[in-house]
């Protein structure tokens, strides 16, 4: 980065998988937080891959879980669960995206926090 400051690897690890008509993965982005001494003033990456980018107001529907899920199909019954969950709620999410979120370390072996969710409707999509 322009300031050549090192920064320590944070949590959450945000991943968002963008998805076509059918659900498959057709784009992905992944984000990490600035620790609050470094947001008024990020530093600017010096790589063209890596962006800073401030994320707007956005209503988020989330399950956490926690465990050890090295199962692929582990994320797909969570979301599943949510998506059954708002069904029940009468809450359609946009399907144009899809979240997972880590707490923990890579690593750790101890059990982890995860989460998936959904965003209310596209606003929150960035240009990535």
């Amino acid at each position: 980065n322009d300031q050549h400051i090192k920064i320590a690897m944070t949590v959450p690890v945000v991943n968002m998988w963008f998805l076509d008509d059918h659900y498959r993965v057709k784009g992905a982005a992944m984000a990490f937080y600035i620790p609050s001494v470094h947001q008024s003033n990020p530093p600017v990456p010096t790589d063209d891959r890596v962006k800073v980018h401030q994320f707007a107001d956005v209503v988020a529907y989330d399950r956490a879980f926690g465990g050890h899920h090295m199962d692929p199909g582990f994320y797909k019954r969570e979301f599943m669960k949510l998506w059954r969950a708002l069904k029940k709620a009468d809450i359609t999410p946009y399907t144009g995206m899809s979240i997972t979120s880590g707490w923990t370390r890579p690593g750790w072996f101890r059990p982890q926090r995860s989460e998936v969710a959904y965003v209310e409707n596209q606003d929150f999509i960035m240009d990535l």
